[in-house]
């Protein structure tokens, strides 16, 4: 038996690939239920980075959140032209600093117990509490960025 034939029965042993499909599985949980305010899970996540964030540059945003910083730009751009997000010129030009719209604390205030619901789904499969679950996930986050 060659290494493709042996090892090709262990796909499910694969991190990478077991984190990719829950997070396909998880993320549609969430665009479901988030529908009803217009927001996919994506968005969502941009959405609350802002929120919870002010005064915080781009750069900064996206060190917090483990995404590269043009993948940000390039979200926070959409939800700009649907008029959520403002992205305002820091002190240094090259610095951007978003910021919620009245009408994107609308739609966020809209979603959020849109999402409470996507979370109770989520929560119920899990084996574990759900805040084990959200630290190994973070610490395994900020340990591979």
């Amino acid at each position: 038996m060659d290494l493709v034939e042996q090892l090709s029965l262990r796909g499910f042993e694969c991190v990478c690939g077991n984190l990719r499909m829950a997070a396909r599985a998880v993320t549609g949980v969430y665009d479901r239920h988030l529908a009803e305010a217009g927001l996919q899970a994506s968005q969502m996540a941009v959405l609350w980075a802002v929120a919870g964030s002010k005064g915080k540059t781009v750069k900064e945003i996206a060190e917090r959140i483990a995404m590269h910083e043009t993948t940000l730009i390039r979200n926070l751009r959409v939800l700009e032209r649907e008029g959520w997000v403002m992205l305002e010129v820091g002190s240094d030009r090259r610095r951007r600093l978003p910021s919620l719209t009245r009408a994107g604390r609308a739609v966020f205030g809209k979603a959020l117990p849109l999402w409470k619901s996507a979370q109770d789904e989520v929560t119920k499969a899990l084996d574990g509490p759900l805040r084990e679950t959200n630290r190994k996930l973070l610490r395994l986050s900020r340990a591979v960025w």
